[in-house]
């Protein structure tokens, strides 16, 4: 999907996919970076359906899984 001029001008913009994926680290739900194809820099989705997610997401996940498992 390509991000429209308008989009992209209202994101936070950030140098690195590392710099992004701090950020999306610290955020309080689902966050995944992805390149930009206007800007050429990185941007943060909340989109994550089909998606590969970020380890720290996917561990994320798995902790809440099991808290919800125990009784």
């Amino acid at each position: 999907m390509r991000t429209r001029p308008g989009i992209c001008r209202s994101k936070s913009r950030y140098e690195s996919e590392a710099a992004a994926l701090r950020v999306a680290e610290s955020a309080p739900f689902a966050l995944r970076p992805y390149r930009c194809g206007l800007c050429r820099g990185w941007h943060l989705t909340s989109r994550t359906k089909g998606m590969k997610l970020p380890a720290f997401e996917v561990e994320r996940r798995k902790a809440e899984k099991l808290r919800l498992r125990r009784p």
